[in-house]
This record gives C-alpha cells, sequence and structure tokens, in this order.
C-alpha cells in the first residue's frame, strides 16, 4: 500500500507541474495574466490525478501479485509432476526402475550404444517366503537389489521386472566385462548376511542368464534370449551365471 501512495503522491506532483507548465505557456503566448488560471490548473490535477492513479496502481499491483502468485503455482505444479512422474516410475518397495520404465529405457538408450543385458531371479524365493514369512521375503528382495545396484557402474541401469526377477542394462557390449560383473553380483549376493528379527540367517543366492550386444532389432527378442540363459542357469543347480555372447547372437 505505502508503494501505491508513493506513486500516486508522484504522479500529482508531476501532473500539477505539468499543468501548471502548460497554463503558463499558453497565458503567455495568449497575453493573459489570470491568477485564477494558475489556481485551476493546480487544483484540477490534485482531484482528478489521486483517485484515478490509485485505482491504476492498485490494479497493477494486484496483478503483479496474481503472476507471483501464479508463477510460485507453476514452479511447484513443475515440482510436483517431477516427483509424480519419478514415483510413477519406480519400483514401490525396492526404489528401482519398474518394468515398463525399465524396458523403455533400454529400448531409448541401445539406439544410442551397444550394451548387454542381464536378467537376475532370486534363488528359492518362495522357500523363503514360506519358511520366513513375506515381510523377511520383501527384506531379502530389497537387500538384493541394494547389492546388485552397488555392483554396477553410473551408466548402467536396474529395474525390477517381476516378483523376484531383476533386469540390467550393462552400458558395455565387452563379453568378458559382462561375465565378470554377472560373476560379482553373483557372488556378492552370496555373501549378503540376511537375517530375520530372530537373528537367523536366511542364505541367499541369485541365477543370472544374460546377453551381450543388445542393440538394434526387437527388444523382446533380446529379453527373451536372456531369459532362457536364466533358466539354463536354473537347470544347472541355479547360482550361476549363463551369458550368451554377441558371436552367439549374430549367428
Amino acid at each position: 500500500m505505502n508503494r501505491i501512495l508513493l506513486k500516486c503522491a508522484m504522479v500529482m506532483v508531476i501532473s500539477v507541474a505539468c499543468s501548471l507548465l502548460i497554463t503558463g505557456i499558453m497565458m503567455t503566448a495568449n497575453d493573459m495574466h489570470d491568477p485564477r488560471g494558475y489556481v485551476i490548473a493546480t487544483v484540477c490535477p490534485l482531484l482528478i490525478s489521486p483517485a484515478i492513479s490509485f485505482l491504476v496502481f492498485r490494479q497493477a499491483e494486484k496483478l503483479r501479485l496474481t503472476l507471483e502468485t501464479l508463477n510460485r503455482v507453476m514452479q511447484e505444479l513443475e515440482i510436483t509432476n517431477a516427483k509424480l512422474y519419478e514415483k510413477s516410475s519406480r519400483d514401490s518397495m525396492t526404489g528401482l526402475l519398474n518394468r515398463e520404465t525399465f524396458f523403455n529405457y533400454v529400448d531409448r538408450v541401445r539406439a544410442q550404444q551397444a550394451g548387454s543385458l542381464l536378467i537376475i531371479d532370486a534363488d528359492h524365493f518362495k522357500k523363503i517366503n514360506d519358511m520366513h514369512g513375506h515381510y523377511n521375503g520383501d527384506g531379502a528382495l530389497m537387500a538384493i537389489a541394494q547389492c546388485i545396484s552397488g555392483c554396477i557402474g553410473q551408466a548402467d541401469s536396474i529395474g525390477r521386472i517381476g516378483g523376484e526377477e531383476f533386469a540390467v542394462y550393462l552400458a558395455t557390449d565387452n563379453e568378458n566385462q559382462v561375465k565378470s560383473i554377472a560373476e560379482t553380483i553373483r557372488s556378492k549376493v552370496n555373501d549378503i548376511e540376511f537375517r530375520t528379527p530372530e537373528n537367523e540367517r536366511v542364505p541367499l543366492s541369485v541365477s543370472i542368464g544374460g546377453i551381450v550386444g543388445v542393440s538394434s532389432g526387437d527388444i523382446a527378442d533380446y529379453f527373451q534370449i536372456a531369459d532362457r540363459r536364466l533358466y539354463e542357469a536354473k537347470r544347472n543347480g541355479r547360482n550361476c551365471v549363463c551369458i550368451q555372447s554377441k558371436m552367439k547372437n549374430a549367428a
């Protein structure tokens, strides 16, 4: 309000000054020297300009405040939308990318750089749920998810694509590196000291299937190949790695 009143006062002073100046010029040009003209030139702006300028400046101030509020609401909306998108793209329990988001991610990045795909399945997970309860089963999944995340690089990505199934996209098509990372994941999961609230240790292991050289072609085909290698690892006794190379894929 003080700012509006200050602006009104400035307008009033300028209006009076301009009115007196114009009146003086006109009187001089017409050789008139009536003091009443100066009185009228002073009184009229004093009566008119305060009310009009107050209304104009008050509306302008309301508009400014409205625009500030609108900008703030827009910023909050953008932040909320970003949070909602992030939440909708993540698995609620592990915080990893969900199935759809992970598939879309792989489909997008493989066009820029060939990579490799791992599908990781927790061994005997139903047995863990049956023997120790779903609470401990969820805890085991979160421990495995955290372990896998710690074994991959910043350029790689991980998602939860099923109940006890995870997928990793590695930003490399070097077969030795892919096998080494997969074996590291398998070994590190074995080393997890997961215990129930009753301090009973629950041994954890994973079977891993994968394919090297994910690039062009139908993304579903790569997942099917990696999935077949996963079941091959299961048939080989679980807790092992089975990776299909680029040469076999190309053939």
